[in-house]
C-alpha cells in the first residue's frame, strides 16, 4: 500500500479499527480504535489526569552472559533498566534492575509482552492500557539476587513541557517571516519532514537537541529552516537548518522572542547569532529593507501571512492582515 498518510481509516470489514500513524515498507502502525474510545471517555472525566508513561530507560537482554552478571539464572528474560531519570520523577526503580513483569504480563529480553487484544507489543504501552497517570503499576523485578514488587506511580506525560515539543495536536505548523527567512520551533513533528528514520537522516545537530532536556532559561529552540531568496538576503540563501541564539543581542526560545526582539535594530541592522558550533555563525540584514523585501517573499511565494503563532504575539506590526 504506497502513498498511506497519517489520521488514514484503518477498516476491517465493516468496522473502523484504527487510523494510521506511520508507514514503513510493508508495516503500518496504528492508533487503535479500542484506545481512541477510551481517550473520549476520559475527555469528558473532569478528573481525568492525563497519559502517564515509563520515564525509565532500559535494554534488551538478549545476551545471556549479562543476564548471568546479573545474577538471574533460568531462562531468559526480562529488560534491564539502565536509567531511573530521577531528576524527573521519583521512582523505585535501580539501574541494573530487571524487570520481569509488569501488572502480571511476562516481559521478554526484546522487551515485548503478549497483549490479550495486540499479540506482542512493547512494554511502554503497559503504561496506558488500562492506566493513566498518577495510577500505581506493580512491577516484578530482580535485584540483588532475588525477585520483588514495587507499586510505581505513573507520572504525567507532558508532550508540551519538552525542549523539543513531541505532539502538537489541533495546531497549525508555526512560522514567521522576515525579509525571506524562514523561521520555525523545533519540534518532533517538524524533524519527521525527514520520514521515519528522521533520527539518522535529518541535520545531525537538529536531532541531537532531542536529547537535551528543557530548562527555565532554554524552554525551546528557534530554527532558521530555510530562506526564500530576495535580494535583501543575498548571499545567506543557502543557509538553513541552524538553532537561532540571538537576535539583535537578545536570547531567543520563542517565535515572540523573534518578534520582539525585531523592535530593536542595532544601527540600522537586524544582528542574526546561530548556536555555537553552526558553520555560518552570524547574519545580518538591513532593518530599513527587511519588511519589504517580506512583502516581496509572500507575493513572490502565494503566502498569505507572514506568520502563524499559536499565542499572542509581541506589538510588532503585522505585515498582512489575516
Amino acid at each position: 500500500m504506497n502513498g498511506i498518510g497519517w489520521s488514514e481509516a484503518i477498516v476491517q470489514e465493516d468496522k473502523l479499527i484504527g487510523l494510521a500513524t506511520s508507514k514503513d515498507d510493508q508495516t503500518i502502525t496504528s492508533l487503535p480504535s479500542a484506545f481512541m474510545l477510551t481517550c473520549m471517555k476520559d475527555r469528558a472525566d473532569t478528573k481525568y489526569q492525563g497519559l502517564g508513561y515509563f520515564s525509565f530507560v532500559w535494554e534488551t537482554a538478549e545476551n545471556p552472559d549479562t543476564l548471568s552478571y546479573l545474577g538471574l539464572e533460568g531462562e531468559p528474560r526480562g529488560v534491564i533498566v539502565i536509567d531511573v531519570q530521577t531528576n524527573k520523577v521519583e521512582s523505585p526503580l535501580k539501574p541494573k534492575d530487571i524487570i520481569l513483569e509488569i501488572d502480571g504480563f511476562s516481559i521478554d529480553v526484546q522487551g515485548d509482552y503478549k497483549d490479550p487484544d495486540y499479540g506482542n507489543l512493547l512494554l511502554e504501552n503497559l503504561a496506558s492500557r488500562t492506566k493513566r497517570a498518577g495510577d500505581k503499576v506493580e512491577i516484578k523485578i530482580f535485584r540483588d539476587g532475588k525477585e520483588m514488587k514495587i507499586n510505581y506511580v505513573l507520572p504525567k506525560a507532558e508532550y508540551n513541557a519538552q525542549l523539543v515539543t513531541m505532539l502538537l495536536p489541533d495546531q497549525e505548523p508555526e512560522y514567521v517571516i522576515m525579509g525571506g527567512l524562514v523561521f520555525q520551533p523545533l519540534t518532533i513533528p517538524y524533524l519527521q519532514s525527514w520520514g521515519g528514520d528522521w533520527n539518522r537522516k535529518a541535520p545531525f545537530r537538529l536531532a541531537y537537541a532531542t536529547r537535551e532536556d528543557a530548562t527555565a532559561e532554554n524552554p525551546s529552540y528557534i530554527v532558521l529552516s530555510v530562506i526564500l531568496p530576495d535580494p535583501v538576503n543575498i548571499g545567506y540563501q543557502d543557509a538553513r537548518y541552524m538553532i537561532i541564539d540571538k537576535f539583535n543581542g537578545q536570547k531567543v526560545r520563542t517565535l515572540q522572542d523573534l518578534l520582539a526582539a525585531k523592535e530593536n535594530p542595532h544601527d540600522g541592522y537586524h544582528l542574526i547569532e546561530f548556536k555555537e558550533g553552526d558553520s555560518l555563525q552570524r547574519l545580518i540584514l538591513d532593518a530599513a529593507e527587511t519588511d519589504a523585501a517580506t512583502e516581496r517573499v509572500l507575493k513572490r511565494y502565494g503566502i498569505e501571512k507572514d506568520r502563524s503563532l499559536s499565542a499572542p504575539a509581541p506589538s510588532a506590526k503585522k505585515l498582512v492582515k489575516d
